[in-house]
């Protein structure tokens, strides 16, 4: 099944950015001869007018094959005016930025959809309060829910950092309701800088607390120590060492600080109460520039939130803002890649697609149509990239074209085919090997 879902979401992913070439094309008068999802030999097709629809057989990419697309093809003189090679810049250009823009504008339409539908957020519970923070010092404490910031209602946890930044720095009025009472409190935030996922500087402000997460197992990681003793999605820990445990940062802080070290575990499941060791493994974790060796045992917690939907037009204001947020990420993580700042082994190939579509698809149908919307933003930008073969190297040829307003030689082009098609040979292969380390080694990925 696992991958019967990853042929699904590229099949969908290709299927779209091909479309978009071929409407546009259609739609300014150019003949298209072929519409391809896979490459390589054909195994079901047919023709309905002057093009021929066809399945091939290797499922990683797809064609639209144009009428006097490629270099030295012979062509009639009534034939030109519908040949892409004959095409104004401007109408190449089209064709081609299409393909990019259909999956970008595909992936906000299923953010539309999920925001419509409906998100799982966590409400505003405070499940942890830094010593001497803003928060401690004005008196909140772990269980308050926040349910007020001057004066705005809050109902999830994520709205908490958005006022508190929004004030940028200046005095909170928030009233928290703690068991029955209704509370009010002042808290004036702090200053603080630190490094965001991407390793780079980040100021912000901060009152000092962390939303509250029981300590109920969400997602168990294979061959974890976790999973190795036998924990399962659902168990909820009761004690460490004899230690009561009451929220998932009491956990975390005892398994963070035992690398190596053996660990009893009461874990209650389905009513029943067993006991269980564990041994935390030393892990390197946290972001880049703050990385430091803490033990972990593989699991993630169940957020026990609510799912909060909206309507068309905040979805459609959401979907474009969570569209473009998901366009500059992938840039700027093809830029710290570059300038590796992020290693270049996170990069995943074709085993990694799979592997993750089939997780996604367990964890919900949610899960997977965000992986597939993240996954098409991804494909729209590395689209537009100025490599040779890919669109952008093709929107950078036309640009020259443009200047010199005459094409490039046929000679060049084709050098330039081969250079991009070797780059992207070099790509699949540094990607899969990759991928083959992280089997061979046992490496989790963070999903």
């Amino acid at each position: 099944m696992t991958v019967l879902y990853a042929v699904v979401l590229l099949g969908i992913l290709i299927f779209v950015h091909e479309l978009g070439h071929f409407l546009v094309a259609k739609m300014l008068g150019v003949k298209v001869l072929k519409f391809s999802l896979g490459f390589g030999p054909k195994i079901i097709g047919t023709t309905v007018g002057e093009t021929e629809y066809r399945l091939s057989a290797l499922p990683l990419g797809g064609y639209v094959k144009m009428l006097g697309e490629e270099p030295g093809e012979e062509l009639e003189e009534s034939e030109k005016k519908r040949a892409f090679n004959f095409q104004p810049v401007w109408k190449k250009a089209l064709i081609v930025f299409f393909g990019p823009l259909f999956n970008l504008c595909f992936a906000g339409f299923i953010f539309m959809f999920i925001f419509l539908s409906g998100i799982p957020v966590s409400y505003p519970d405070v499940g942890k309060v830094e010593e001497n923070s803003p928060a401690a010092r004005a008196g909140l404490i772990i269980g308050d829910r926040i349910i007020e910031i001057n004066g705005q209602a809050v109902d999830t946890w994520g709205e908490i950092d958005v006022l508190v930044n929004k004030q940028n720095g200046g005095e909170l009025s928030m009233k928290v309701k703690r068991g029955k009472k209704i509370l009010e409190f002042s808290v004036i935030p702090e200053k603080k800088t630190g490094k965001n996922i991407l390793g780079e500087e980040k100021e912000y402000w901060d009152i000092g607390i962390s939303r509250l997460l029981y300590p109920e197992v969400g997602d168990v990681m294979p061959g974890t120590p976790a999973d190795e003793a036998g924990l399962k999605s659902g168990d909820t820990i009761v004690s460490i060492d004899g230690a009561l445990i009451k929220t998932w940062y009491d956990m975390t802080s005892i398994i963070h600080e035992s690398p190596g070290t053996p660990l009893e575990f009461r874990i209650k499941r389905d009513g029943q109460v067993m006991d269980m060791p564990i041994t935390p493994e030393m892990k390197t974790a946290g972001i880049p520039g703050q990385e430091k060796e803490v033990g972990l045992i593989g699991i993630n917690p169940a957020d026990k939130g609510f799912t909060k939907s909206f309507g068309l037009i905040e979805s459609i204001s959401l979907a474009v803002k969570k569209t473009w947020e998901m366009t500059v990420l992938t840039i700027l993580v093809i830029v710290k890649l570059v300038q590796r700042v992020l290693p270049i082994d996170s990069i995943g190939g074709p085993i990694l697609i799979i592997q993750a579509a089939g997780h996604q698809a367990a964890k919900g149908a949610l899960d997977f149509f965000f992986f597939m919307a993240a996954l098409s933003v991804n494909l729209g930008v590395i689209n537009l990239f100025p490599i040779p073969i890919l669109d952008g190297g093709h929107l950078l040829f036309f640009g020259v074209e443009a200047a010199r307003k005459k094409p490039l030689s046929e000679k060049f082009m084709m050098n330039a085919q081969k250079v991009g098609i070797a780059l992207l040979l070099a790509l699949i292969a540094f990607v899969t090997y990759n991928d083959i380390m992280r089997l061979i080694s046992g490496k989790i990925f963070p999903w």
